[in-house]
């Protein structure tokens, strides 16, 4: 796996990019803000681009979709009534029904590798980077000079990075760990939805 450093790089005016297959967004999810560096899916980005669909963040279809294989027809027969609504409810884009057959197209539209996360104060900034704990690797950029041995340890047990600013300086002083145990679901989905909604439409 890629260090921090090797994903972005810090300034005043947040993290950006350091390699050409990794992309930043600033984004407000799971009711905080904070900078997304993620990989984008480009044929999927532009496949959807064409269908005129952006993000999908309903929790339902995604459940429902979670279910079928992409790009593999699955006879209709073998799906319930709900799922066969859910899915012919579905924007252009996301499935097609013919023949008698449901055909997946829609896949998430990037991976989520890494959320940044500016803090003032170090135990309300490891609070919000729990959030993101099922869905990515985090790291905290405070001040250097308010963060003690006890916010440090904390982030460890948490697996959290930590990078503190001191000056026009930022320096990572703590790697974050890999995320435990990772699998697709409705929930991390979903959260990839909400980063590329913030893709297409960046925060100011």
């Amino acid at each position: 796996m890629s260090s921090t450093a090797g994903m972005v790089e810090f300034s005043r005016a947040g993290p950006r990019s350091a390699r050409d297959d990794v992309q930043v967004t600033k984004a407000y999810v799971l009711e905080t803000s904070a900078w997304i560096a993620f990989r984008l899916d480009r044929r999927e980005a532009a496949r959807r681009a064409r269908c005129g669909l952006g993000a999908v963040p309903a929790w339902n279809l995604l459940d429902t979709l979670m279910d079928l294989p992409a790009g593999l027809p699955v006879p209709t027969p073998g799906l319930s009534t709900e799922t066969l609504r859910t899915v012919c409810r579905a924007p252009r884009g996301v499935a097609r029904l013919d023949d008698g057959q449901i055909v997946r197209d829609l896949v998430p539209a990037l991976m989520p590798l890494l959320a940044v996360i500016s803090v003032r104060d170090w135990p309300s900034g490891l609070a919000r980077a729990s959030r993101f704990a099922p869905y990515c690797r985090r790291v905290l950029v405070g001040p250097a000079s308010v963060l003690n041995a006890e916010a440090l340890e904390a982030a460890r047990g948490l697996g959290i990075g930590v990078a503190v600013r001191e000056g026009e300086e930022t320096e990572v002083v703590l790697e974050p760990n890999s995320v435990r145990d990772w699998r697709p679901s409705t929930a991390w989905w979903r959260f990839c939805e909400a980063v590329y909604a913030c893709v297409l439409q960046p925060a100011q």
